[in-house]
């Protein structure tokens, strides 16, 4: 399997993004584990970014819109009216389920 540069870099994006979604739960629950330093830097040369949780809150895409063309979300999500606000003001298009190739 070969994957594309464009692959690659949303896959680390998504690691990244995953493992610091992670770290600020365990933060918010009360372990003294500090925020990993790559959870406040938006992930660079985007242009789509994939949300995979059910309900889409401001939290979920704070800090990650720079650079995003598109925000694509599972079929069936909730995305909160803030987090469609905010994409709205930035010109950022929303997409339940996948692109279009």
């Amino acid at each position: 399997m070969t994957l594309t540069e464009e692959q690659i870099k949303w896959v680390v994006a998504e690691v990244i993004r995953r493992l610091g979604v992670a770290v600020g739960r365990e933060a918010n629950h009360g372990s003294t584990t500090p925020n990993a330093p790559w959870s406040a830097a938006p992930p660079t040369a985007t242009q789509d970014l994939r949300i995979t949780e059910r309900v889409v809150t401001m939290r979920a895409v704070e800090k990650q819109l720079a650079g995003v063309k598109q925000v694509i979300v599972q079929p069936r999500a909730v995305v909160t009216p803030a987090v469609k606000d905010e994409l709205k003001s930035r010109k950022i298009e929303l997409i339940f389920g996948e692109r279009e190739h």
